[in-house]
């Protein structure tokens, strides 16, 4: 490991640190730290966790990277060209976030919006791995303050901080 010296060695020498910047990586460009991973399954709950995630993203200045988890009902007969299939319902949903997202009063400065195949809970965990937050909403009819299925499975299986926003009362 190089040293950098003491700080009034620097400063006595005109010197500034150097440091081996290791090469950027691939999985690092695509999904930058500086980002909030939040789930969105068309319910109340999430839309408030969206709109909460919004607020932080652009307060924080950094990346609000929206997911929409789909699974075919029957794996053995995917339905993936139908305008009902489950990967066009999520991309519906993430069409009708990313629109009231623009407008916004004060949006993100970048928004990443993807439906993503699997298990709503397994599909945040792993998308948030190197994120800075989780955000999954609340769910259920009635939208309780407690999280639901995918907000327990969040929090009991994250490494990253989970944040769960439950929906105001309505």
């Amino acid at each position: 490991m190089k040293s950098l010296g003491t700080r009034s060695d620097r400063e006595a020498t005109g010197t500034s640190p150097q440091q081996d910047t290791p090469p950027a990586d691939e999985a690092t460009m695509v999904r930058p730290k500086g980002r909030i991973v939040v789930g969105l399954d068309g319910s109340y709950g999430s839309a408030a966790a969206v709109r909460w995630a919004a607020r932080e993203a652009a307060e924080l200045g950094i990346v609000l990277d929206v997911v929409a988890a789909w699974t075919d009902a029957d794996p053995e007969r995917p339905t993936l060209d139908r305008p009902d299939s489950p990967l066009s319902v999520a991309g519906g949903r993430l069409e009708r976030a990313l629109a009231r997202l623009v407008r916004a009063p004060i949006p993100p400065e970048r928004i990443v919006a993807t439906p993503l195949r699997g298990s709503a809970g397994e599909v945040l965990v792993a998308r948030a791995r190197d994120a800075r937050l989780l955000v999954p909403g609340t769910s259920g009819i009635e939208c309780p303050p407690i999280p639901g299925p995918t907000g327990l499975y969040c929090l009991r299986h994250s490494a990253t901080p989970v944040v769960c926003v439950p929906a105001p009362d309505a």
